[in-house]
C-alpha cells in the first residue's frame, strides 16, 4: 500500500480578495479592444468595464487571481472571437499560485458576451489530472483545499457561448459558487457542453438554453461535483444523453474524494423530437467504476482509492418536463436516497 505523501507545497494559505475594483482606464480599455496580433493575442483584465457597442474582441481574456475580484466586465453584446491562438479558451478565469499562497478571483461578474469558443474556470489545475490536484488528492481534506484555492462567486449572465469543438464551459476541480443565468450554451463540442469537475460544488444554472451538438457524450457531466442546482433550463440536442452524475475514479492517478451528491435538478425541460430515447435525460450513477483507469489511484485509504463506485446519492430530481418520452425510460437511478418525483411527459 502506498503511503500518504506529504504535499511538497502548502495549499492551506490564500490571499484575501480586494474590497473594490477600479474602472478600466482608457489605456486599459484600448488594450482590451485592440486587434490581436501574433505577439499580443491575449490580455489580462484587472478592472471593471462596460464596453462600447459594435466592437469585437479578438484577444483571449484572462481574469487571474485576486486582481480580478470585485469586477464587473460587461461586453454590452459584443463578440469575443480570439485570433492568433492555436486552441485553448476564449475566456479563462483562474487562480494563481504565489509561493505558498493561492490568489483566486472572487465576486467577478461577466455579462452580455457572445463568445466563439469556450470558457474555463480553474483553480489548482485545468482538470482533474493536473499535478497539483493529484498531489493534493493524496491527502485527507482535498475537497476543502481544492475549493478554497479555486475561483468562487463567479457570475456569468446573459452570455452566449458557441462551442467550436472544445468543451464550451468547464468548471475545473474545486470551482464553487458559480452562477450561470439567462444564457445559451450552443455550437458544437467533441465532448460535453458543460463539465463540472471533481471537488467542485455549490454552482447554479438557471434559465439557460443548452443545445450544444455533442459528438460522443452527454450534454452535462457532473463528475464528483456536489450541491449544484440546475433549475428552469431548457435542454435539447439530447441524442447523446442529458445530465449524467458520476465519479471519474482514478483517472490520471487522482483520487476523487467527493461524490456527485446533494444536487438538485428541478423544473427543467428536456426536449425530444424524433429521438427514440436510447440514452437517458438524467442518469444518477452513470459509471460506477466501469472504466479501465479506476485502479490508477489504488493504495490509499480514502475516496475512490477505496471504492470506485459513483455514490450518486441524496440528489433531487423533481418537477422536470420531458417532451414526448416517459420519465420511467428517461431517468435512471443507480444511486441511493434520491428523491425523484413529478417529472411528467409533455406533448
Amino acid at each position: 500500500m502506498n503511503k500518504i505523501k506529504p504535499l511538497t507545497i502548502s495549499i492551506l494559505m490564500f490571499i484575501a480578495a480586494p474590497t473594490f475594483a477600479a474602472t478600466c482606464t482608457p489605456a486599459e480599455l484600448e488594450n482590451i479592444l485592440a486587434p490581436a496580433t501574433a505577439q499580443q493575442h491575449s490580455v489580462e483584465v484587472a478592472c471593471s468595464a462596460k464596453l462600447p457597442k459594435n466592437r469585437t474582441i479578438s484577444k483571449r481574456l484572462y481574469f487571474t487571481g485576486n486582481a480580478a475580484s470585485q469586477q464587473t466586465f460587461d461586453c454590452n453584446g459584443n463578440a469575443i472571437v480570439p485570433t492568433h491562438i492555436n486552441g485553448g479558451d476564449s475566456i479563462v478565469i483562474r487562480s494563481k499560485q504565489q509561493q505558498n499562497q493561492w490568489s483566486r478571483p472572487e465576486n467577478l461578474t461577466i455579462r452580455a458576451c457572445k463568445i466563439s469558443g469556450s470558457v474555463r474556470i480553474m483553480g489548482m489545475g485545468a482538470n482533474g489530472e493536473a499535478t497539483a490536484v493529484r498531489d493534493s488528492s493524496q491527502q485527507i481534506g482535498h475537497t476543502e483545499r481544492a475549493q478554497a484555492s479555486a475561483p468562487s462567486h463567479i457570475r456569468l449572465e446573459n452570455m452566449t457561448i458557441m462551442g467550436i469543438g472544445r468543451i464550451p464551459l468547464y468548471l475545473a476541480p474545486g470551482v464553487n459558487h458559480v452562477s450561470v443565468t439567462n444564457s445559451r450554451i450552443a455550437g458544437r463540442s467533441n465532448s460535453v457542453a458543460i463539465y463540472l469537475d471533481a471537488e467542485s460544488g455549490y454552482n447554479t444554472f438557471m434559465r439557460n438554453t443548452i443545445d450544444t451538438k455533442t459528438t460522443s457524450r452527454e450534454l452535462i457531466a457532473i463528475d464528483g461535483s456536489a450541491h449544484n442546482t440546475f433549475s428552469n433550463n431548457r435542454f435539447s440536442s439530447l441524442n447523446r444523453g442529458g445530465i449524467y452524475l458520476y465519479r471519474n475514479c482514478g483517472e490520471g492517478g487522482t483520487i476523487r474524494h467527493q461524490t456527485p451528491s446533494y444536487n438538485t435538478l428541478s423544473q427543467n425541460t428536456f426536449y425530444y423530437n424524433k429521438y427514440n430515447g436510447a440514452l437517458p435525460a438524467i442518469w444518477l450513477g452513470a459509471r460506477n467504476g466501469n472504466r479501465s483507469y479506476c485502479a490508477a489511484d489504488a493504495g490509499f485509504t480514502f475516496g475512490s482509492s477505496v471504492d470506485n463506485r459513483d455514490f450518486a446519492n441524496n440528489n433531487v430530481v423533481e418537477n422536470n418536463q420531458i417532451h414526448r418520452l416517459s420519465a420511467h425510460k428517461m431517468i435512471r437511478n443507480h444511486g441511493a436516497n434520491n428523491r425523484i418525483t413529478n417529472n411528467p411527459t409533455v406533448r
